[in-house]
């Protein structure tokens, strides 16, 4: 479903300054197909990856935002302390919590997305960009308040509507495979 979340719901509202080409911007994919959530297994995916960017996807986990984000946390300070250069984690689960009154609390809202999943950026990619030679440099803007902004009004509503339909197409496509896997022979 991440072929239709990037483009409908990240690129589309801007969300992530890096996303231009769908096809090459997720780096490495890994695809977990465990009910259970290990640790070493996603900092072994992780440290295991050829590109800079890396995804972490879990459509058979059905456990709840919170401990998702708990597991996030420990697999971030595992990282820590096995990579010279660990990279920024971000999490994003369906049923992330957020609000629209404050730009950081809106963050989770932004992050629902169909499965729940970790990515990670490489240190300071997250707070920079391309700078081209002869130009003055601004200070960065927070992409939270810039979210923020672009998200009043109807703009969020319709962002959920996307999300919604995104994540009911993922639920119809996914029924057949998730039955057959998870139902004992």
């Amino acid at each position: 479903m991440h072929e239709r979340y990037a483009p409908e719901a990240v690129r589309a509202w801007r969300l992530c300054p890096f996303l231009r080409d769908v096809e090459t911007s997720f780096g490495t994919f890994f695809v977990v197909m465990d009910t259970e959530t290990d640790d070493a297994l996603a900092c072994e995916a992780v440290l295991a990856a050829t590109m800079h960017v890396v995804h972490v996807v879990y459509p058979l986990l059905s456990i709840e935002a919170p401990r998702f984000e708990r597991f996030a946390a420990s697999v971030a300070r595992a990282l820590k302390e096995k990579a010279a250069t660990p990279p920024v984690q971000a999490t994003f689960h369906p049923q992330l919590s957020g609000d629209r009154d404050h730009p950081h609390r809106l963050v989770g809202l932004l992050r629902r997305a169909p499965d729940p999943f970790l990515q990670f950026i490489p240190e300071g990619l997250h707070q920079g960009g391309t700078v081209i030679a002869g130009t003055e440099i601004e200070p960065a803007e927070d992409p939270a308040e810039s979210n923020f902004e672009r998200m009043k009004g109807d703009e969020l509503a319709r962002f959920e509507a996307v999300l919604a339909d995104v994540r009911a197409d993922r639920d119809r496509s996914y029924a057949r495979f998730v039955d057959a896997i998870l139902t004992p022979r």
